[in-house]
């Protein structure tokens, strides 16, 4: 007997002939034969992504930057006042406030303030020879604060000095006198520009 004849192929039938077996042998090849290439290309999604998260920080670094500029700016501007101020020698009040504030500083460490005042020349002058300044007459005002304490009080209070606002004084000298029974509180002249 012969065979039944089969019916004829559909369009579908015949379509998925062609595709199946042609999908089958380009899996094959991308898992076995060129795996490769696979981690080629996962390397370089890799590299991308790190890429733009770097441009992405770019960005972000070039904004601090230049946040960071306008803050120097700044603090380069409140110091050329500052140093104006310190040159001019300030007005009365602000050479006031500037005495007012070491004094509280010096309280504020421990030192017990017993006088202050001008300075007299011979001061001045000799605290300028010391530092290699000009002569007492360009110095400006030159102010003497004597006080009672130790030395772990005045170094305090002489680091604490440049952090102080709006401080339009610096010190030209210290001097100590010895106490005459050995203790550890002296007498100390503070001199200060004004």
């Amino acid at each position: 007997m012969k065979p039944a004849k089969r019916p004829p192929l559909t369009a579908r039938e015949r379509l998925l002939l062609l595709v199946f077996p042609g999908a089958l042998v380009l899996m094959i090849y991308a898992v076995f034969i060129n795996p490769g290439h696979n981690s080629a290309l996962s390397k370089a999604r890799t590299q991308l992504e790190q890429a733009r998260k770097q441009a992405g920080s770019g960005v972000a670094s070039t904004a601090a930057l230049s946040a960071d500029l306008s803050r120097l700016k700044q603090d380069l501007e409140k110091v050329q006042r500052e140093s104006d101020a310190l040159k001019k020698g300030g007005d009365a009040l602000q050479r006031a406030e500037s005495v007012t504030q070491v004094g509280d500083l010096l309280r504020k460490h421990g030192l017990v303030v017993v006088e202050e005042g001008p300075a007299g020349s011979s001061v001045a002058n000799a605290s300028a020879g010391r530092r290699g300044a000009s002569p007492a007459t360009s110095i400006g005002q030159v102010w003497a604060i004597r006080f009672l304490g130790t030395w772990p009080g005045v170094q305090a209070t002489l680091q604490a000095m440049p952090g102080m606002a709006n401080l339009t004084c610096f010190p030209l000298g210290l001097s100590m006198q010895e106490s005459e029974q050995g203790h550890s509180i002296h007498e100390w002249t503070l001199h200060l520009r004004l």
